[in-house]
């Protein structure tokens, strides 16, 4: 300060860079040595510390976890497309939050890039339809059972979806008919691949050109169905068990339910999400309602919105209590009706809430 006058301050109290060691001997010599403690302190030392008292927001901290998730998560997807062998068949055994979604839309657009066709197979039909929304559109993305219907229907022998086993006829028709070239492709990459049957490989390796790269990717733990794993010799396995989407202290929770013959490793930043058990006695359709009301309105309480909640159903949509439930207190729930448009999307009851509520049906019908 070159002119202390300006200020209109005492220059004696004006401490500026020249004098900036003395700034504690002229506070002191300022202060009354017999003055009470001040109230605000504290505070008078957090700012001179330049300290902000900030309170976390959690919809923001989502959208932080999601972008840094995707950025680590997307080590596999690197790695694992500079494998190199003939012929290429690799087996990605991964975790969940493992990255084998990034991985397979990576191999998608490599594949296009090169001016090949790429094939891509799930087990679920809200998976595909996901990857639909994400993959390039030169793609053909399909369901098993979606691709069968299709591969049968072009080669003159269309499904008929009134009878009862039509998805058991549709597996043995898709594996009789011979393949449309047009449904030929360069890359075949297979997703959810611990619900695959034995039998569908037979099938699948018909639509393969040769010399084309064949990915199958899978997670053992999502094995809802206790199947088998598929048999495949000779195939190239890459292993990953590190799951980044979870915070470190919900996978500690998951190991203590699966036991210790399962390796998950923790590779998310977050921890300290607190883990909250609510139960109920009887089971009870009034008793499930009340306690995943109390569930919903804590989680609203901790800041989350409520497009960021999902209520999951290990029962089924077709057997779980809260399928007849359009509204749980104030909160409206958005869930699948268990029908399709005309254009074989899944028809969506609106609301205000999130709601998933068919995490393990066992109907393939909707599934296809």
């Amino acid at each position: 300060m070159k002119d202390a006058a300006i200020a209109g301050v005492a220059p004696a109290r004006i401490v500026d860079a020249r004098r900036k060691s003395q700034l504690a001997r002229v506070v002191l010599e300022i202060l009354p040595p017999d003055e009470p403690r001040f109230e605000a302190a504290a505070r008078i030392h957090h700012f001179l510390a330049d300290e902000l008292s900030l309170t976390p927001d959690t919809n923001a901290l989502v959208g932080v976890a999601n972008t840094l998730v995707t950025r680590l998560s997307g080590g596999l997807a690197t790695w694992a497309r500079r494998l190199e062998f003939e012929p290429f068949r690799l087996r990605v055994i991964a975790t969940a939050g493992a990255g084998k979604t990034q991985l397979a839309v990576r191999v998608m657009r490599d594949a296009l890039a090169q001016g090949k066709s790429v094939l891509y197979v799930c087990f679920n039909r809200p998976l595909a339809e996901h990857i639909r929304a994400i993959a390039p559109k030169e793609a053909k993305i399909a369901n098993y059972h979606q691709l069968s219907a299709a591969v049968a229907r072009d080669a003159g022998s269309p499904p008929d979806f009134s009878r009862p086993d039509v998805f058991a006829t549709l597996e043995e028709r898709f594996v009789a008919v011979p393949v449309p070239a047009h449904w030929k492709t360069d890359v075949l990459i297979v997703d959810e691949g611990q619900d695959f049957q034995a039998a569908w490989v037979e099938a699948l390796e018909r639509l393969l050109n040769p010399e084309g790269a064949w990915w199958w990717l899978e997670d053992p733990m999502q094995n809802l169905y206790l199947r088998e794993p598929v048999p495949l010799p000779g195939w190239t396995i890459l292993r990953e068990t590190t799951n980044y989407r979870n915070p470190r202290d919900l996978l500690d929770f998951i190991r203590k339910i699966v036991g210790p013959g399962v390796r998950l490793d923790a590779g998310s930043p977050f921890d300290g999400s607190e883990v909250t058990i609510s139960t109920y006695e009887d089971g009870q359709p009034e008793e499930i309602i009340e306690a995943t009301k109390r569930a919903i309105t804590q989680a609203l309480s901790l800041g989350f919105r409520k497009q960021d909640i999902a209520v999951l159903s290990f029962r089924g949509r077709e057997g779980s209590a809260l399928t007849a439930v359009d509204q749980l207190g104030p909160h409206r729930l958005r869930a699948f009706t268990g029908t399709y448009d005309l254009f074989g999307t899944r028809s969506i009851a609106k609301g205000m809430c999130c709601s998933n509520r068919s995490i393990a049906s066992r109907d393939n019908r909707r599934r296809a």
